[in-house]
């Protein structure tokens, strides 16, 4: 008889409550468990056996599990998460950080993917309580709810990387293909923070992730409306954001819709990469052999905003990368496809991609990469140098 599956709802919070007190509290002896993105590098993932859990979401605190082979990472994409909930892996049981509301509870800070596990949850939802935690107005919590107990949670917000030089030029050059009313998707990072720093005109976002950069878009008054997002990931003044309701907090069956994104107007997908390749592919997982980050929402809003009537999907990166080029012949991993990617930037330019047959698009992008890199990307090496850009 298989084991039960238990999922850990993920987010920006971590439970310190561990895994086998859970198990405990919900009557199962050994279970298999299923983690998310998971922030904080708490003590009970020190304490996890080879093979004991699964991620949807590899990378940060879960980044040396992976390593050391205690976390098997799995290539999901959000936008199918859904569907591979309701089956492949349909929990037996989901633990979710909440707060009162009421009679029941809704989901404290970040929704993603906890909403439909909680619906789909075969045996129930056992509730990690957050009694000081603001009322965000996302749903409630779904399924059925067995338990609930007060835990404490390791949070904090990001450290805020300052931009380099290149950071900002590459801001400038996305925020210049940035319409007016446009609505905008982005990741975190210094990248994406350079960008919309520097974003001229009023813009919509939609997007998997909040961050801080959110905050400063509204404070120059730039902010179209509410802002759409899953994950919170700041400030306290973030979670204040959200609590006024400037920003919503909705689950991905919502955020990362296709149907959804396709109709947005004027979609403007803004990502950035570990690798893109002479044809357009994109690897935002690992590097030589060592796992850096998960999928998430990566392929689903570039897909989204290349099918947008009037959306865009940039890719923006620095040429190099610890003394390596970002600009390879092949990635190692093809996490989102060529076809849906418009426009690479790296601080030497901007690569637009539409239009373009194989050989063009080698040309385009070998144009933006390192200057010292792209004698051997146009002879194909192996290897391709780094070095410091002039």
């Amino acid at each position: 008889m298989p084991r039960p599956l238990v999922a850990y709802a993920d987010g920006s919070g971590t439970p310190l409550y561990s895994p086998p007190v859970a198990f405990e509290r919900l009557g199962v002896s050994d279970a298999d468990l299923l983690l998310g993105w998971v922030l904080q590098d708490v003590p009970w993932l020190h304490d996890l056996a080879e093979h004991s859990a699964r991620c949807i979401m590899g990378g940060y605190a879960l980044r040396p599990h992976i390593e050391r082979g205690a976390v098997g990472y799995l290539p999901v994409r959000y936008a199918s998460l859904p569907r591979l909930l309701g089956a492949a892996l349909r929990p037996d049981y989901l633990v979710v950080r909440g707060r009162p509301r009421g009679s029941g509870f809704t989901y404290a800070g970040s929704i993603g993917w906890a909403h439909v596990a909680a619906r789909l949850a075969r045996c129930g939802v056992l509730v990690l309580v957050d009694p000081d935690a603001p009322d965000l107005g996302g749903p409630e919590i779904a399924g059925q709810v067995i338990g609930a107990e007060t835990v404490e949670f390791a949070d904090g917000p990001p450290a805020r990387a300052e931009a380099t030089r290149e950071d900002r030029i590459i801001g400038e050059l996305v925020a210049a293909l940035i319409p007016s009313g446009a609505t905008i998707q982005y990741g975190p990072g210094a990248i994406a923070d350079a960008i919309i720093e520097v974003i001229p005109h009023p813009v919509r976002v939609w997007s998997g992730l909040a961050t801080d950069a959110l905050i400063r878009l509204s404070d120059r008054g730039l902010l179209i409306g509410d802002a759409t997002a899953t994950y919170l990931w700041g400030s306290p003044e973030l979670t204040t954001m959200a609590a006024e309701g400037d920003l919503r907090i909705r689950p991905i069956e919502e955020t990362h819709d296709l149907g959804r994104l396709v109709s947005l107007p004027r979609f403007v997908a803004i990502n950035t990469a570990l690798q893109v390749d002479l044809d357009g592919s994109v690897n935002v997982e690992s590097v030589r052999g060592r796992h850096v980050a998960g999928i998430g929402g990566h392929p689903d809003f570039c897909a989204g905003a290349s099918c947008n009537p009037n959306g865009l999907s940039v890719i923006a990166l620095r040429s190099e990368h610890a003394g390596r080029s970002s600009i390879v012949r092949r990635v190692d991993t093809v996490s989102t496809g060529r076809s849906d990617v418009d426009l690479v930037v790296t601080e030497h330019g901007v690569a637009d991609l539409r239009g373009c047959d194989a050989a063009e698009r080698a040309r385009r992008i070998v144009a933006i990469a390192a200057p010292a890199a792209r004698d051997s990307l146009e002879r194909g090496d192996r290897d391709v140098p780094g070095g410091r850009s002039r």
